[in-house]
């Protein structure tokens, strides 16, 4: 995951730091085999405890419009819902938990081989 920073007007609607905050968001649904989604009530106190002034209405005009259009879903009315794009991508190669089954069974022949 990459970490972003971004310096600029406390309290300023900041569409680079909105996407940030999803960039953010997405990657953690993702590493953790989430929906690619998030109220918007959340989204908009994760936005607020950034310093981002946002408003459910100042939401849907900011989701429609470049850099967030690129990663957000279109709103759906009354849905209450924010969805990240790209919810339908595969996952390819092994889950975490397959990982570490592999891990642990080449730890125990090694372990094994060595006494």
């Amino acid at each position: 995951m990459l970490i972003r920073e971004f310096a600029g007007d406390k309290g300023a609607t900041d569409p680079v730091k909105l996407l940030a905050l999803v960039t953010f968001l997405k990657d953690r649904a993702q590493d953790e085999n989430a929906q690619a989604q998030i109220s918007q009530t959340a989204f908009i106190q994760a936005a607020k405890s950034l310093d981002i002034a946002i408003t459910p209405d100042s939401l849907a005009e900011l989701v429609s419009t470049d850099p967030l259009k690129n990663v957000l879903e279109p709103l759906e009315p009354n849905s209450g819902v924010i969805r990240f794009r790209g919810n339908t991508e595969e996952v390819t190669g092994m889950s975490v938990d397959q990982a570490r089954a592999v891990v642990d069974a080449n730890a125990k022949a090694a372990m094994k081989r060595r006494q």
